[in-house]
C-alpha cells in the first residue's frame, strides 16, 4: 500500500511541475491503445475477408490509406512527446524536485552532514529522483495502455476461445511472483551500493576539483585516494555479482513460463481447433491468434510493469524520507524576536557532545558578553573555541546548561529571526560562482545602496583597490567554476573578501572564527584594528590560535580542552603569567625573529 502511495504521490508533484506533460502522455496512450486494438482485432480480419469475398481492390487499398493516416498520426504525436514534450518538460520537473531536495539540504540539523547515513539518503534521493520521476510516468503510462489493451483482448478471448484465458491468467500469477522476486533482488542490489557510489564520487570530486589540484600534483596522495576508489569499486563489483545471479534466475524462469510454455500451449490449442474441428474461419483464426498473443503480451506487461510499480515506489522511499526527515532544530516563527542592536550573551553551564562522539566536546562553559564588548576566544587548535561559536550561532543546540540572549534562552527565539543578529565568517569560508557583489553580500543586489555598502565593505577590509582593477569591477565573476573569464585571487585576498562580509552586513553581534589564518601577523592585525573601528558600539567575537589580535579585546576567554582556564583582559592574563602569558611569549619571540613586530 506504502509504494502504490509513492508512486501516486511522485505523480502528484510531477503534475504540479507539469501538467502538459502528463496529458500528451494520456494522448499518446489514448491514441496509441486503439489504433493497436483496431489492428489486432479488426484490421487483419477485415483484409482477410475482403480477399475471400473478392472485395474490389481500390475499397481494400481505401481502408488501408484510413489506417495509415491514423497510425502517421499516432507516431507523429508520440514522436512530438518523446523529441519536444520530454525534454522540455524534463527540465521543469528537474527544476521542481531538486528544489524541494536543496530547499531540504538547507534545513536538516547541522548534525546530519556529519552522519554518513544522512548522506547515503541525500545520495540516493539526489541520483535516483528525476530518472525514477520518468520511469513512474512511463510506468504508469505503460499500465493505463496495458490495461485498456488487456480489457478488449480479454473480451476478444472470452467470444472466440475462452478455455485459453485460464491458462494465461495461471502464467500471469506465476510470472507476478517471480517479478516480486526479481525486483526486490534489484532493489538490495542498489541500496547495498550506495556507500560504494558515494565513497567513489568522492575520488571523482577530488580529481577534477581545484580545492585539490595543488596537492595532487605535489604529493603522493592520488596513490592511497585511488586505492580508496578500486576498495570501493571492487566492493561494488562483488555485491553486484551476488545480487545479480539471483535476478538472472528469476528472469530465466519467467522468460520460460511466461514465454516458451504458455505460447505452445495457447498455440497448440487453438491451431488444433481450427486444423481439426474446423471452428473458425481463416479470417476469425486470425482475430483469435492475434487476440491470444496480444493477451498474454499484455498479461506479461501487466505483470512487468507492476513491478516496477513495486520497484518505483521502494525507490520513492529514498526521497520521501529525505523531503519529510524534520529537523530538530526549526525555525520558530511564533518564537521571540531579539533586538536588533545592544544584545547581552550569557552562558550558563554549557556542555556539548557532539552525536555519536564518547567525549565532550565543551565542559560546563560559563561566560558574561556584554553589549558592544569585544571578546577574544584563544587557545590551541582543538580547544573547542569554533564548537562555542557554532553553539552561539544556534547551528547546534546544547547538551547540557543554556545560552541567553537579553536574559532570554535562545531556543525561545525565532531562529531566523535571532541568526540576523549575527554576521559571521568562519575559517572554512567559501567563495562562490558569483559577482563580487554578491560575494560580499551574500545575496542579490537590488539597488545601488547594495553595490555602495559592498564597496564600503571591501575599502574596510582593503581589498577595494585590487577589485577596481578589475575590467568589470564589482560585476566581475570569481572562481572559473562557470565563465572562463572569472576571477581567481589569492587565499590571503579570498579571505579579505569573506571578512568584508561581516563589514557589510549591519548587525548586533560580529563573529570572526579564525578567517585570517592565510594572512601575514600584519595583516591580520590591520583587519582586526579595521573590524574593531568598524564595529564601534557592536559585540565582537573573534576566534583565534595567534593572539596579536587579542590585545585589542576587551575580554580574552582562553580555553584548553574544552574548558575555559583563563579569562580577563591581555594585561590581566599577562600578569598572571600562566598559560596565555606563555603562549603570547612564545609567538611573540618567533614573530620578533622574523622582524614583526606586536603591539
Amino acid at each position: 500500500m506504502k509504494r502504490i502511495k509513492n508512486n501516486f504521490y511522485m505523480l502528484k508533484l510531477m503534475w504540479s511541475a507539469s501538467p502538459k506533460r502528463l496529458i500528451w502522455e494520456l494522448a499518446d496512450v489514448l491514441i496509441g491503445v486503439s489504433i493497436e486494438i483496431l489492428y489486432t482485432l479488426f484490421f487483419l480480419r477485415f483484409i482477410i475477408e475482403c480477399m475471400q469475398e473478392s472485395v474490389g481492390f481500390k475499397t481494400v487499398i481505401f481502408y488501408i490509406f484510413l489506417y495509415f493516416v491514423a497510425n502517421s498520426i499516432s507516431r507523429g504525436i508520440n514522436a512530438y512527446l518523446k523529441n519536444v514534450v520530454v525534454p522540455e518538460t524534463n527540465v521543469l520537473i528537474q527544476s521542481k524536485l531538486m528544489d524541494m531536495i536543496y530547499n531540504q539540504a538547507l534545513n536538516v540539523d547541522l548534525s546530519c552532514y556529519e552522519n554518513p547515513e544522512f548522506y547515503d539518503n541525500y545520495t540516493k534521493a539526489n541520483e535516483e529522483i528525476l530518472d525514477r520521476g520518468n520511469s513512474i510516468l512511463e510506468n504508469m503510462s505503460s499500465l493505463f495502455y496495458i490495461i485498456i489493451s488487456t480489457i478488449s483482448y480479454t473480451v476478444a478471448v472470452l467470444i472466440y476461445e475462452p478455455i485459453i484465458l485460464p491458462i494465461l491468467i495461471l502464467s500471469l500469477i506465476v510470472v507476478n511472483y517471480v517479478n516480486r522476486h526479481y525486483v526486490g533482488a534489484k532493489y538490495e542490489r542498489y541500496k547495498s551500493c550506495v556507500g560504494e557510489r558515494r565513497k567513489m564520487d568522492y575520488v571523482k570530486r577530488v580529481v577534477y576539483l581545484q580545492d585539490f589540484a595543488k596537492d595532487m600534483r605535489l604529493s603522493d596522495i592520488f596513490h592511497p585516494v585511488l586505492k580508496n576508489f578500486h576498495v570501493a569499486a571492487e566492493d561494488m563489483r562483488v555485491k553486484t555479482k551476488k545480487y545479480g545471479k539471483t535476478a538472472g534466475i528469476y528472469r530465466l524462469i519467467n522468460a520460460l513460463v511466461a514465454g516458451l510454455g504458455v505460447f505452445l500451449v495457447v498455440q497448440g490449442i487453438i491451431i488444433y481447433r481450427y486444423l481439426t474441428l474446423h471452428t473458425y474461419s481463416l479470417g476469425v483464426l486470425t482475430t483469435v491468434i492475434n487476440a491470444a498473443n496480444s493477451l498474454n503480451d499484455s498479461l506479461l506487461g501487466l505483470a512487468w510493469e507492476s513491478a516496477r510499480f513495486s520497484e518505483n515506489g521502494a525507490f520513492i522511499d529514498n526521497f520521501r524520507e529525505f523531503i519529510e526527515y524534520k529537523p530538530k532544530m526549526v525555525d520558530n516563527l511564533e518564537g521571540q524576536r531579539p533586538k536588533d542592536m545592544g544584545n547581552n550573551i550569557s552562558l550558563c553551564n554549557v556542555s556539548f557532545t557532539y552525536e555519536g562522539a564518547k567525549t565532550a566536546t565543551l565542559n560546563h562553559i560559563n561566560m558574561n558578553i556584554s553589549a558592544g564588548k569585544k571578546i577574544a576566544l584563544v587557545g590551541h587548535n582543538g580547544a573547542g573555541k569554533s564548537t562555542l561559536v557554532k553553539l552561539l550561532m544556534r547551528l547546534y543546540d546544547v547538551s547540557e546548561g543554556e545560552i541567553k540572549v537579553d536574559d532570554v534562552n535562545i531556543k525561545d527565539y525565532c531562529l531566523s529571526s535571532y541568526r540576523a543578529i549575527f554576521a559571521t565568517i568562519f575559517q572554512d569560508f567559501k567563495i562562490f560562482a558569483a559577482t563580487v557583489t554578491e560575494n560580499v553580500l551574500l545575496a542579490e543586489r537590488t539597488s545601488e545602496a547594495d553595490e555602495k555598502r559592498a564597496i564600503e565593505a571591501l575599502k574596510a577590509s582593503g581589498l577595494y583597490s585590487k577589485i577596481d582593477n578589475f575590467p568589470n569591477k564589482m560585476n566581475s565573476i570569481l572562481t572559473k567554476e562557470f565563465d572562463d573569464d572569472g576571477i581567481s585571487m589569492s587565499g590571503g585576498e579570498f579571505q579579505k573578501l569573506a571578512i568584508a562580509r561581516v563589514f557589510a552586513k549591519n548587525c548586533s553581534i560580529a563573529i570572526l572564527d579564525e578567517p585570517s589564518s592565510a594572512l601575514d601577523p600584519i595583516s591580520e592585525y590591520e583587519i582586526f584594528e579595521n573590524m574593531m573601528q568598524a564595529c564601534e558600539g557592536k559585540t565582537v567575537i573573534f576566534v583565534s590560535h595567534r593572539l596579536s589580535s587579542a590585545t585589542l579585546a576587551d575580554v580574552v576567554y582562553m580555553m584548553e580542552n574544552g574548558e575555559i582556564i583563563e579569562q580577563g583582559s591581555h594585561q590581566e592574563l599577562m600578569n598572571q603569567n600562566g598559560k596565555y602569558a606563555e603562549m603570547f611569549s612564545k609567538q611573540a619571540e618567533k614573530y620578533r625573529e622574523e622582524g614583526v613586530l606586536w603591539a
